[in-house]
């Protein structure tokens, strides 16, 4: 299956994207007539008939729809540092899409060596992990937030995690996290969170974990913790 993206749809006649209809029309050769499977990226799953293309159109008459209610019974948050290395935070972003995830804070720490980052870069790469894994969910980027304002905005009915590399931090996050509740995993950047940024954590409700006896890569850490958040809801 080969699945196409439209945020918007509500009506019967739909254009493609730009790069959508030039993918459809020009790399897999579709025509009149043939049948699309598109997704919203909000649990909408549609099928469609080609009714007019161009080099840079295509039109489908909507045939079908499906509406999922949610992805999953829990709510997953990743707030997590860009690596300074941009082809591993966006491998994070891939993998985390394909595995599962609601929403993806870039978390902007004391000791996060990229200063800035490209939002509708990182959204392309979500839009082609929620394609090819073929899911109608698409995760939620925020903006590239500082620590505090993302620690001020705990939520009481969220678990909230920091992972630490700090030795006595011995806690695992498998044995701390209670499925299916909704959860917020901080995870740092390549030097770590600082003490006042894990203080400032605590002090507002999160717990710090491990997520293993080994050093882990930023990009490394939140996609254990992403899987092992899906794994532990699967075991239901």
């Amino acid at each position: 299956m080969q699945l196409f993206f439209i945020p918007q749809i509500d009506q019967e006649f739909i254009d493609l994207p730009a790069e959508e209809a030039r993918h459809a029309v020009q790399v897999l050769r579709k025509r009149v007539g043939d049948e699309l499977d598109i997704v919203d990226g909000k649990g909408g799953w549609y099928k469609g008939l080609i009714t007019e293309t161009s080099k840079r159109s295509c039109t489908v008459q909507l045939t079908q729809t499906r509406q999922e209610t949610q992805r999953a019974n829990y709510h997953l948050t990743m707030a997590v540092s860009p690596t300074k290395s941009n082809d591993r935070f966006e491998w994070f972003l891939e993998k985390a899409t394909e595995i599962g995830v609601d929403t993806i804070i870039p978390l902007k720490c004391s000791r996060t060596e990229r200063p800035r980052i490209r939002i509708d870069r990182y959204e392309k790469v979500l839009v082609s992990a929620m394609k090819q894994s073929l899911q109608a969910w698409l995760p939620e980027l925020k903006e590239f937030t500082p620590f505090a304002d993302v620690v001020a905005q705990f939520q009481e009915d969220q678990a909230t995690y920091i992972g630490w590399c700090n030795e006595d931090v011995k806690s695992p996050l498998i044995d701390n996290y209670q499925a299916p509740t909704n959860v917020l995993i901080l995870i740092g950047p390549e030097g770590d969170f600082t003490e006042e940024e894990v203080l400032l954590a605590q002090a507002n409700g999160s717990q710090p974990i491990t997520l293993g006896p080994t050093r882990l890569r930023t990009e490394t850490a939140a996609l254990v913790a992403t899987q092992s958040i899906a794994l532990l809801n699967q075991l239901l």
